[in-house]
């Protein structure tokens, strides 16, 4: 501790000596010098510009800090957050701005029926924003691999906004009819969306210079998206590898991988 304090106070001569005799007062000094200290301790950065909020989780004793997360996305902020497979980026489903925000994000033309996913809280909210648990089997293979690093493909039910599901910007309008649902296995995640009344969007984030790979940890994402996003939660290094993509849409009831990623597609082969 006495050497903590000694290796302070040399700094602290060293940044007076910076500054020329009679160029600004002492205390002006010391009030930037702290200030500095402050800002390194909290890992909090906020500016006139606007740059992204980011706290650190590392347990379940730090929950209480997504509070603040869960208004960012009850306003319409961009926020991101591990899943159980890469971070994501996420929206509310019920603010158009936002939802737009996600695609330009991700450098979607509004003309491409990209099937951007929601993240689901429940198996009962899955049943109420899609028309794809009615058999009986499917909703077994479903429960059974969720939570988990999946993305089902799922008919859209009347319950998601028009803005997730149409495009009207264009001469040419398109409506999807299915989109993706996960349930990651995230217990940050599924607490800082807990206590919405809606999904939410969400998107893989990508590296800022090369789409096609993904940020693997919240210092790498906070240097490449602070200005495109209103808040970050860094909770340590999570995988490049995106979740698995499942098409159940299929009325003949077959089930179609559409991407292999970190969930495992065994689980399928007898289904």
């Amino acid at each position: 501790e006495m050497a903590g304090k000694c290796k302070f106070f040399l700094v602290f001569i060293a940044s007076l000596a910076a500054f020329p005799v009679g160029s600004t007062p002492i205390r002006s000094r010391m009030s930037t010098l702290f200030r500095g200290t402050r800002m390194q301790s909290s890992r909090r950065v906020s500016c006139a510009g606007r740059i992204a909020s980011m706290i650190e989780i590392e347990g379940e004793w730090d929950f209480w800090k997504l509070d603040e997360c869960t208004r960012s996305i009850e306003q319409g902020g961009i926020v991101v957050l591990p899943s159980d497979s890469c971070y994501i980026f996420v929206a509310s489903i019920m603010k158009k701005d936002a939802v737009s925000k996600i695609y330009t994000l991700k450098n979607i033309p509004p003309t491409t029926q990209k099937p951007l996913s929601l993240v689901c809280h429940s198996i009962s909210q899955i049943s109420e924003y899609t028309d794809g648990l009615r058999s009986k089997s499917a909703f077994k293979l479903i429960k059974s691999c969720l939570p988990g690093p999946y993305t089902f493909i799922l008919p859209v039910s009347n319950k998601v906004p028009k803005t997730v599901i149409e495009n009207k910007t264009h001469k040419k309008t398109w409506k999807r009819r299915e989109i993706g649902i996960r349930m990651p296995n995230e217990p940050i995640l599924m607490e800082a969306i807990q206590g919405l009344e809606f999904p939410v969007l969400c998107s893989s984030v990508p590296k800022a210079r090369d789409l096609s790979e993904l940020c693997e940890e919240g210092l790498e994402i906070f240097d490449s998206w602070k200005y495109d996003v209103d808040f970050i939660v860094d909770a340590g290094e999570r995988s490049d590898t995106p979740s698995t993509v499942v098409d159940m849409t299929d009325e003949s009831g077959a089930i179609n991988i559409i991407r292999e990623g970190a969930g495992d597609i065994s689980v399928f082969e007898t289904a």
